[in-house]
């Protein structure tokens, strides 16, 4: 009998594993749930097949943060959050929230930034420093210890953190009028997740994610032309940075974006993508997309988040990880997970329906 690592290479180098791969990302509530319900975290109770890991900045600290910000003539409110970066928050009253006590209205604190000095001024952390990555082999081996896959956790690799800072509005302006303010913040976090990318791959981890939402349901959030102008050199770099560390050992590179990226998927397989996810059945044709790139490209992610997770039954719940085995079944390599993200609203039948269908073996 295989361990989880080794049946996820089987699945995702084309072999034949015994059981579909599977993940199961939640929000904090859900996690709460699940702890409250079987005592374990998600990760324990439910045996999942992938352990994430990632790294935090040394210098990233809230406080320098928010003096900075008054310095430039942003004033963040009382009930403000700063997280990484700088990125920033308000925390909406838990009343309005139910149990989505996790969603809080984002702040652009660099909407109003006209120089690049400005920025310059900033407390960046240096992502240079091998410090910052202290400790990433040794949970890399504990988690192979355990047989598990590890998943190096990236996303919001280079669009998200600058549009999250600068206002996605803004960053379109910037591009428009030529703009170096947004080009700063893109070169910056470029070179944060290349440095990254580079830790984690040195540090052994089996799949890196990346990931940028640059996709609507029915169209992309720019030109196809301007996110190869803007993006896709950027990625290539961070993903070049892997491949040039990681040598003759597969580091698996998944790409994350929400929304109907088929026009970007010959591109993304270009700059060395090994794994989409997801292919959202809301707005993506799950039969359409494999029968025409499975040679090319896995995926990961087809249980809607929007649909079925949410509003289905069990039954439902079911019969979308059958269709996921069924696409395997024709020869696309896939690893089962929601769309996103499982929020409150999803009931605990769907979830316990899941890790079922999963766990079903060939």
């Amino acid at each position: 009998m295989m361990n989880s690592r080794e049946n996820f290479f089987q699945m995702i180098e084309g072999g034949a594993p015994e059981w579909l791969p599977f993940d199961l990302p939640t929000t904090e509530p859900v996690e709460q749930r699940i702890l409250e319900r079987t005592g374990k975290s998600s990760q324990e109770a439910f045996d999942l097949d992938i352990h994430s890991s990632g790294a935090s900045f040394l210098g990233d600290d809230p406080e320098r943060w928010r003096a900075a910000y008054e310095k430039i003539g942003f004033h963040l409110p009382e009930n403000g959050v700063i997280l990484r970066m700088g990125i920033s928050f308000v925390r909406p009253p838990a009343s309005s929230l139910g149990e989505a006590v996790h969603l809080m209205e984002m702040l652009h604190p660099l909407a109003g930034i006209e120089e690049v000095s400005q920025l310059e001024s900033l407390p960046w952390p240096d992502t240079s420093d091998p410090a910052n990555f202290t400790g990433c082999a040794r949970r890399c081996e504990e988690i192979h210890a355990a047989g598990k896959v590890a998943s190096a956790s990236l996303e919001c690799t280079v669009f998200e953190d600058t549009w999250y800072l600068r206002g996605m509005d803004n960053v379109f302006c910037d591009w428009a009028d030529e703009n170096p303010v947004t080009q700063w913040l893109l070169d910056y976090f470029t070179e944060r997740s290349f440095h990254s990318a580079q830790a984690f791959a040195r540090a052994g981890f089996d799949v890196i994610r990346l990931g940028d939402d640059v996709a609507m349901q029915n169209s992309l959030l720019m030109s196809a032309d301007t996110w190869r102008q803007h993006l896709k050199p950027r990625l290539k770099r961070v993903i070049d940075g892997i491949r040039e560390v990681s040598g003759s050992r597969k580091v698996w590179v998944h790409y994350h974006s929400d929304g109907d990226v088929t026009p970007l998927i010959d591109d993304l397989i270009e700059v060395g993508v090994d794994i989409l996810n997801p292919v959202q059945p809301e707005c993506m044709d799950l039969e359409a997309v494999a029968a025409r790139y499975q040679d090319r490209i896995a995926f990961c992610g087809m249980i809607g988040t929007q649909t079925t997770m949410p509003f289905g039954s069990p039954d439902d719940v079911r019969a979308a990880v059958e269709r996921c085995r069924r696409l395997h079944e024709k020869g696309a390599r896939v690893i089962v997970a929601p769309t996103h993200v499982l929020e409150p609203d999803v009931p605990w039948e769907n979830i316990a329906a899941f890790i079922d269908a999963v766990r079903a073996r060939f």
